[in-house]
């Protein structure tokens, strides 16, 4: 399926269209008005699979879980059967090392006991190799165990090459050349026939021949004697090394271990060390993250999988972001994981084609994961969703969406960044196009109002000049066009995004409740049933007394309706405190039988306890009966409904993200105002 398919469905709850195209729980019951399903966009970092060793009939892998567990080893073959690989740990206990590599069978621990099951994944049969007394595993490759002993020095005095024979382990041990000690983890690479081995001192490398025990030195070199920093590759024809920080790598033909070095330039990148392979006559690079230096630093992807003629030329882009890891098969090529994208992540092996040029075979496709939402608002038509990973950082996205006709909705785009976490940042959109928000300043202390326009133009004003704490993030109260309302308790304040000289506090009030259409601010004085319309302009006053006895802590406007609360948003208690809805035009009062959030002529509720989303709708005068839009369960700390106040659309986030977008049904009847 096209991407652009796959991450937009629309879905028409119509006769016409198949009811198997929506979850039945997404439907209004008795409705047949159209809605909007968006399913949630990919993650922007893409699920990593890690690689540990790749043999010629497979490779072995760890692939990133749904729900965070530890995920499990399993070999994957060229043909594409899985098996896990029970009790392997990738090392031996207390151990460091490089197990399983260039082979197609893996080294399996038994506890403690120095016995060693080396199992072949394709098959699961194992055959037990004993560890002697007083060595400790440092490496496998095939059938083949590496390990060390200690001098009275508690220095790595030698290392010993076993096998089994008959059923027997026998041992070779292998000597360093005079006036050099082999390192704490010294084995850099190999596969079944070689392992190249490092040395307390960095200017030199060994080659360990697997069959005989014979080691040959190599001159490494490198420009620090760090042997820590040194990594290796080995390819059939071909023995590559590199030390960090080195703008080239080395490489000698296999054949020849003592002959011309060849220096191969390293492509540079700003993603990372780079880490080198091989494959046929050519260098391959990917990169490991640096530590990163700021403070919530944006995602990666990974550096690009690069490709440089050993004979020299420019490198070719093989793939626009990889993992770092790089396993070479026994029989020539690598294996990688990487893509353009997380939508394009796939397990691939590099070859060689018949021009001996450096090709890609995708060998398992890695399906992204959906990212995650924490936040959604709809206004004017425009659905914003709080997106903390569907990009290199948090951010705001929106389309405009269309319910009149075939419902349809267009591209996702970013308004701005956001910040992470749900207590900060829950979007409220205005009505023409921008985005508020409320972000918290660590050096001031302060909470900051943030509208962003979808020109690009950001404006950000301290509502109040006071310390504030780091959970106080849920301020803000209402937005429409360059006006925003935010406060606590029995205090508010009006921000004016467009003020004269830049954004700036334009009133400040001593009132439990305020609430904003276009240009007008809604207030009570605190005197039961009575409340203000005061134009921000003009500074002309209009009084309304809704009939009510008690004290109003909310109010609601959209259209000619105004909700007043004598609860609040900010208040559990009674549910028999008074609350409804007034007609501004008629003068009218309707009783509700739920609080809500208020629509034009109509009431959206989220029974919590239930898990449903309903609506009522009053926009004749007559309360009907709640029906139920949707099966939602309660979020904490962030908001995951919203109604459009400017229109007629109710929008929600299913727990996986999936954005749904539908119509009330009702007609505005907003003429005359």
């Amino acid at each position: 399926m096209p991407d652009s398919a796959r991450r937009l469905a629309l879905v028409l709850a119509l006769a016409a269209v198949p009811v198997a195209a929506v979850s039945p729980t997404a439907h209004a019951e008795g409705s047949t008005a159209p809605e909007v399903v968006l399913t949630a966009p990919d993650r922007y970092t893409p699920v990593q699979d890690v690689l540990y060793a790749a043999g010629d009939t497979g490779y072995l892998h760890r692939r990133e879980t749904d729900d965070g567990s530890t995920a499990p080893y399993q070999w994957r073959g060229y043909d594409g059967t899985e098996r896990t690989v029970e009790n392997f740990t990738g090392q031996l206990p207390g151990q460091q090392g490089y197990y399983g590599a260039g082979t197609d069978i893996l080294p399996v621990p038994v506890g403690a006991s120095g016995v060693v099951q080396l199992r072949d994944p394709a098959t699961g049969e194992s055959t037990p190799l004993t560890v002697p007394d007083g060595q400790y595993t440092v490496a496998s490759f095939g059938r083949t165990v590496l390990t060390f002993s200690y001098n009275e020095m508690w220095q790595v005095d030698k290392l010993h090459i076993l096998r089994l024979q008959d059923g027997a382990t026998t041992e070779t041990p292998v000597e360093p050349p005079p006036g050099l000690r082999f390192d704490r983890y010294p084995v850099a690479a190999g596969d079944g026939q070689l392992a190249v081995v490092r040395f307390t001192r960095a200017h030199t490398i060994g080659l360990v021949d697997l069959t005989t025990g014979t080691l040959t030195p190599v001159s490494t070199n490198v420009a620090v004697d760090e042997p820590w920093s040194v990594q290796a590759a080995v390819s059939p024809t071909h023995i590559a090394w590199y030390q960090k920080g080195m703008s080239q790598a080395r490489v000698i033909r296999r054949d020849d271990p003592s002959g011309a070095q060849t220096s191969v330039t390293v492509p540079p990148s700003d993603e990372g060390t780079p880490v080198v392979g091989l494959a046929g006559e050519w260098l391959l690079t990917t990169y490991r993250p640096q530590a990163p230096t700021e403070q919530n630093p944006p995602a990666r992807r990974g550096g690009p999988l690069k490709a440089t003629p050993l004979s020299g030329g420019s490198p070719l882009t093989l793939l626009d972001a990889a993992q770092p890891d790089l396993s070479q098969v026994p029989g020539g090529g690598a294996v990688t994981v990487g893509g353009a994208h997380a939508g394009d992540w796939a397990v691939r092996r590099v070859e060689t084609g018949p021009d001996g040029r450096p090709t890609l075979r995708t060998l398992t496709e890695v399906p992204a994961a959906p990212a995650v939402l924490r936040g959604i608002a709809l206004s004017g038509g425009q659905l914003v969703t709080k997106e903390e990973d569907s990009g290199p950082r948090p951010s705001y996205q929106t389309r405009e969406v269309t319910l009149t006709g075939t419902p349809s909705a267009g591209a996702r785009s970013e308004v701005t960044t956001a910040p992470l976490g749900g207590s900060y940042g829950q979007p409220l959109g205005a009505g023409d196009g921008s985005v508020v928000h409320v972000r918290y300043d660590e050096a001031s202390q302060r909470d900051v109002l943030v509208r962003a326009t979808a020109g690009g133009t950001r404006t950000e004003v301290v509502p109040l000049d006071r310390t504030m704490p780091p959970t106080s993030g849920r301020g803000l109260r209402d937005a429409a066009g360059r006006y925003a309302v935010y406060g606590g308790g029995d205090e508010r304040v009006v921000v004016d995004f467009e003020a004269p000289g830049g954004g700036a506090v334009v009133q400040q009030l001593k009132t439990p409740a305020a609430a904003l259409r276009g240009s007008t601010l809604w207030t009570t004085d605190g005197t039961g049933g009575r409340v203000e319309a005061r134009d921000l302009v003009s500074g002309a006053i209009t009084p309304y007394t809704v009939g009510a006895s008690c004290v109003i802590r909310d109010i609601q406007v959209a259209g000619r309706w105004m909700y007043w609360d004598c609860l609040g948003q900010d208040m559990t208690g009674d549910q028999s405190t008074p609350f409804g809805v007034y007609d501004l035009k008629s003068g009218a009062s309707i009783s509700l039988p739920k609080r809500g959030k208020l629509g034009d002529g109509f009431l959206v509720n989220h029974d919590t306890a239930a898990g449903k989303l309903q609506l009522t709708d009053f926009h004749t005068g007559t309360v009907a009966a709640p029906r139920t839009l949707a099966d939602l369960s309660a979020a904490t700390g962030w908001k995951n409904y919203d109604v459009d106040k400017f229109g007629s659309g109710i929008a929600w986030l299913d727990a996986d993200g999936t954005a749904h977008v539908t119509s009330s049904g009702t007609p505005a009847l907003s003429s005359g105002l």
